[in-house]
């Protein structure tokens, strides 16, 4: 077995994003999520939410929402997770993403997109 971290960004061009829902899940192989930890802005540091028990197997839905004034809130490209996972040593995972729904500070809905990147190591 080995481990692999892969990195959740949502781009919000020009428009500061305060909530988002997602599912991630792994594509190709058996995976176990280890772990779930938040992202690199203030607004999202915090771990998402997600079901624990959910998250035992190859798929997640992860979601946060941040109650900071506009003028503090991530506009464009952020990381909004890292997802910790245990694989199969000689298995390159493919992983899936879709974005169910994401927010601006008023609730309304914002039209975004996303990107996973696997860390690799240095």
């Amino acid at each position: 077995m080995r481990f692999v971290a892969v990195d959740v960004f949502v781009d919000s061009p020009g428009k500061p994003l305060a909530a988002y829902q997602l599912e991630f899940s792994v594509t190709n192989t058996t995976a176990k999520i280890v772990g779930i930890e938040g992202g690199e802005h203030a607004a999202f540091a915090e771990p998402p939410f997600y079901d624990p028990k959910a998250m035992q197997r190859e798929r997640v839905i992860i979601a946060a929402f941040s109650t900071e004034p506009t003028d503090k809130l991530p506009a464009g490209k952020t990381r909004v997770a890292t997802i910790h996972l245990q694989v199969s040593k000689n298995t390159e995972p493919e992983f899936g993403l879709a974005m169910q729904t994401a927010a601006d500070a008023d609730g309304r809905r914002l039209p975004v997109s996303t990107r996973l990147e696997e860390r690799r190591k240095r």
